[in-house]
């Protein structure tokens, strides 16, 4: 059963910052969790005869006092009617996020990425891909502004998913998140495609074969895992199948499993942050 009693919301007071204090803020009230606001100071160097050197000691403690009140009508504006904890660091924004994730004993982090516009699915921010590498606790990402659809209910859930030993465990906590919003589950993998390569010279039919290999055995673990979705194997490019997919079935939300091991069958792990970047909609990445 999923339960969150504390969910880390890491800002900078952009646009994408409001996009992700909403889904913090509709999460906060539907578990009756408590939000905690992480705003994090970026070091300034300091240059004297061509030399860096740090900040005087006490800058970090004469820019708290502004950095608050900024971020007093924000959390006002944004995070109306739940429980909020502000704090205020300074240091890697990565490492300070996942640091306040690990003290706070955290639940969930959610946070935007990096990018504008057509420009987005070439860019992923150093934060958000540290945080997602480093996290030891599920990353919601949210989607982008200029491409995300606002808040809206959630009504298909869509988990990307590798043929591995972890299948199961994540077919249960993707049909977790669609029980929890009553909606539907959608399970997608891409499998291998090779026609630009040595395939190119190989009868097409092996493609169909694998899919529905690879299809045989996602069902396999979907009984196993006492789960019922709907399956799409579609051979292809990892982040573009998800992408392709997630728009056919109008997903809400993208599930992603994180942690898979690289090689063969970990071909999901090694595309996670595509996934991200590419996803017309919010990523859970657990």
């Amino acid at each position: 059963m999923i339960s969150m009693k504390r969910i880390v919301l890491p800002v900078d007071l952009s646009e994408r910052s409001k996009v992700a204090a909403g889904e913090a803020r509709s999460l906060a009230k539907l578990f009756g969790a408590e939000v905690v606001v992480v705003y994090v100071l970026a070091p300034i160097p300091i240059y004297g005869g061509g030399l860096e050197m740090a900040p005087p000691v006490n800058w970090y403690e004469l820019q708290r006092p502004a950095v608050l009140g900024r971020l007093a009508p924000f959390v006002a504006a944004e995070l109306a009617d739940v429980a909020v904890k502000t704090v205020v660091r300074e240091g890697d924004a990565a490492n300070e996020i996942v640091a306040v994730a690990n003290e706070e004993r955290a639940d969930l982090i959610v946070m935007a990425t990096h990018g504008y516009g057509g420009f987005r699915r070439f860019l992923l921010g150093s934060v958000a891909a540290k945080v997602l590498s480093d996290a030891a606790v599920p990353v919601l990402t949210s989607a982008h502004l200029d491409e995300g659809r606002g808040q809206r209910e959630i009504q298909s859930v869509l988990l990307a998913v590798d043929v591995d030993p972890r299948a199961p465990l994540l077919m249960k906590a993707a049909a977790e998140v669609a029980n929890l919003f009553g909606a539907k589950l959608h399970i997608v993998h891409a499998s291998p495609d090779d026609a630009a390569g040595a395939g190119r010279f190989v009868d097409p039919t092996w493609r169909v074969e694998i899919a529905k290999r690879r299809d045989a055995l996602l069902r396999e673990d979907m009984a196993a895992a006492g789960v019922t979705a709907s399956v799409h194997v579609v051979a292809g490019e990892v982040a573009k199948v998800v992408r392709q997919v997630a728009g056919e079935v109008g997903a809400d939300i993208v599930v992603l499993g994180r942690t898979t091991e690289s090689g063969v069958l970990g071909r999901l792990r090694s595309n996670s942050y595509a996934i991200v970047r590419d996803s017309p909609c919010a990523v859970l990445s657990i």
